[in-house]
């Protein structure tokens, strides 16, 4: 069983929020690779009637989440998640690769973003019933044995339209040079229209939010280290100004840097 050990982005005061909860990611094993990107577990023990509130910044990707009482399919968030934690739980996580779950998927990607479905609808009438007692499970190991068991029969390989969207959206996450959808289409050697219509069929949120998602990605980044003040972070990101940071900011995260770091 292989950590991921890569960096966590989009978590919100990630400093001040990791002491509430502990996390452990694991990549799956190869075969599973173009289905699963990874497998997350949280726990969580917050006494004296506290309760900690955590706000992330997610990927564009569907995610298969067990809780106490329920399995759901969460679809690509398009804006800050927030999740309440108290007293002591825990959250089982499969983060998919983008694109890949479209031979189950009824609509087009779009449809599902913001929305939470049973986990029936997507893979069958017994799914609730099979994977709601790994909740109990305490080894991560025997957990992604048993997930990764039951998702097996689930993966086909990626089409040659699939492959390209997960392309662009890596190009985008690991090139922090892309601050828009013409320098995504330099890079990638195919036309904005071309972009823009593999991720309306393939992804369901558009390239240009996507952009501007991982580039707030790095402004979190900066603010958590606290090294730089907004006009260093302006011209690090190649902000056309510092509003529009500051607009790109609230209308992603529902509050301004500066209320931020308050």
């Amino acid at each position: 069983m292989q950590e991921n050990h890569k960096e966590i982005t989009g978590v919100l005061h990630q400093k001040a929020s990791e002491k509430h909860y502990k996390l452990r990611r694991y990549e799956p094993e190869i075969e599973l690779s173009c289905l699963i990107e990874q497998f997350w577990f949280v726990d969580w023990q917050i006494s004296d009637h506290k309760s900690h509130t955590q706000k992330n910044l997610p990927d564009p990707n569907f995610h298969l989440v067990i809780e106490a009482q329920q399995v759901q399919l969460i679809g690509p968030v398009s804006k800050v998640f927030s999740y309440r934690m108290s007293e002591q739980g825990r959250v089982i996580g499969v983060k998919f690769t983008v694109a890949s779950l479209m031979h189950l998927l009824e609509k087009p990607p779009s449809y599902y973003v913001d929305k939470a479905l049973p986990v029936s609808n997507i893979f069958g009438a017994e799914a609730e019933h099979l994977l709601l007692p790994l909740y109990t499970c305490q080894s991560d190991e025997v957990l992604v044995d048993l997930l990764s068991s039951f998702l097996k029969s689930y993966n086909v390989p990626m089409s040659l339209h699939q492959r390209q969207a997960l392309k662009l959206c890596s190009l985008i996450k690991n090139d922090p040079s892309i601050y828009t959808v013409e320098a995504l289409a330099a890079k990638s050697n195919w036309s904005k229209r071309t972009i823009q219509r593999i991720f309306n069929k393939y992804v369901g949120l558009t390239p240009k939010w996507l952009i501007r998602k991982f580039r707030l990605h790095q402004v979190l980044r900066q603010l958590e280290h606290g090294n730089l003040d907004m006009l260093d972070i302006v011209n690090l990101l190649e902000y056309t100004d510092q509003a529009h940071l500051i607009r790109d900011f609230k209308e992603v995260i529902g509050i301004t840097p500066g209320q931020y770091l308050k």
